[in-house]
């Protein structure tokens, strides 16, 4: 079944401001787990459920996914398959129109050729694993036009702000979509994945830019859902949305830990993504890491604890770091203590021996950053 199904990978909704980090790249590219980055998750998913054809849409900063993004690193067949990156083309102009149906509208000659039966529509923020082939199956088997993939969660009140709920009745049908405004601790949370054929993929498309130019997929599927079949299918494993700089903290400090690791990634659901050919990294007498993923090529001398430190990271001796995520490149000098920060790509801290971020508002470190 794999064979007739296209997958999408969607850019980031409005909702999504991922503070600081999203001036340099957008969400789906920024780095998780001192090796990933957040898009390889959603190309790992396709991958491993062996749907070869993949589109995936930019909606601004297409740089840095264009040159991390290729077949070889997802095992993409050179021949059967194809990853087409297909960049927003509303460069200037007021944003309110630089939506996803917009975009999929400009390139939308790719989905009218294709032999496809079914696309199955992720979205590049969100960190899961989930066999597309058994959300297909399912989506087959109960007749829907639409399904969408959900998460029961029990912290709505904190995390996955702003996505969309689910009201499902006991059959499993969607009655109602609204909007997680944290108000309550149980929700249905939308994963914003969605299997349909892509003949009704092309017509909401078409349907949606007729009501409002300003439409996006989402706006689109709202409008409309009462018009079809639409079900719902429960993802049972973990799922983190990252949608802020907070989320993306928070998200990453709770998969650093050795069993969410090893439930996310697996022999038999690996995550693939860009190789580096950096030596191993260097861990000198006066290193001292405890509950932390480093990252290959760094230079540790001083102390980490419970933090995610990327590719070629330098930790001078004496230097602490404590709770927080250090993107590759980076330095942190000599003696300096960090508690709760994100750094970011290429920034050297030397001068500042204290940054303290709080348990609501981590400390943002701008890339290149000298301070």
């Amino acid at each position: 079944m794999a064979n007739k199904v296209l997958g999408i990978i969607n850019f980031e909704p409005s909702y999504v401001h991922v503070e600081g980090i999203e001036n340099y790249r957008p969400a789906s590219a920024t780095s998780v787990l001192g090796r990933y980055r957040v898009i390889d998750f959603a190309m790992s998913n396709f991958a491993n459920s062996g749907i070869q054809k993949i589109n995936v849409y930019i909606k601004s900063k297409p740089r840095t996914l264009i040159e991390h993004i290729n077949g070889t690193n997802y095992n993409i067949n050179s021949k059967r398959g194809i990853i087409r990156l297909l960049p927003s083309e509303r460069n200037g102009g007021n944003e309110i129109y630089n939506t996803d149906l917009r975009v999929m509208m400009d390139h939308v000659e790719y989905l009218e050729s294709s032999s496809a039966n079914y696309v199955v529509i992720a979205p590049s923020h969100f960190i899961y694993t989930q066999d597309f082939n058994k959300l297909v199956d399912e989506h087959i088997k109960s007749k829907n036009d639409i399904t969408m993939l959900y998460q029961i969660v029990n912290n709505a009140d904190k995390n996955f702000v702003m996505c969309d709920t689910l009201d499902i009745d006991k059959n499993g049908k969607v009655k109602g979509i609204g909007r997680n405004l944290g108000n309550n601790k149980r929700q249905l949370i939308s994963l914003e994945t969605y299997v349909m054929s892509r003949k009704l993929f092309i017509d909401l498309i078409y349907a949606g830019l007729a009501i409002s130019s300003a439409y996006s997929l989402r706006d689109a599927i709202v409008a409309s859902y009462k018009n079809y079949k639409v079900g719902a299918y429960c993802h049972g494993a973990s799922a983190y949305c990252i949608s802020s700089l907070m989320a993306y903290y928070n998200s990453t400090m709770h998969i650093r830990k050795e069993n969410e690791v090893k439930a996310l990634i697996t022999d038999e659901w690996p995550i693939h993504t860009m190789t580096s050919d950096s030596c191993p990294t260097l861990y000198a007498d006066t290193a001292d890491v405890k509950g932390s993923i480093i990252g290959n090529g760094c230079k540790i001398e001083g102390k980490v604890i419970n933090s995610v430190i990327g590719r070629n990271v330098v930790i001078k001796k004496g230097a602490v770091i404590k709770d927080s995520i250090i993107l590759p490149n980076a330095t942190i000098n000599k003696d300096v203590h960090l508690d709760k920060c994100v750094v970011d790509r290429y920034a050297i801290v030397t001068h500042a021996k204290d940054l303290h971020g709080e348990d609501n508002n981590p400390l943002y470190v701008a890339r290149r950053d000298r301070i």
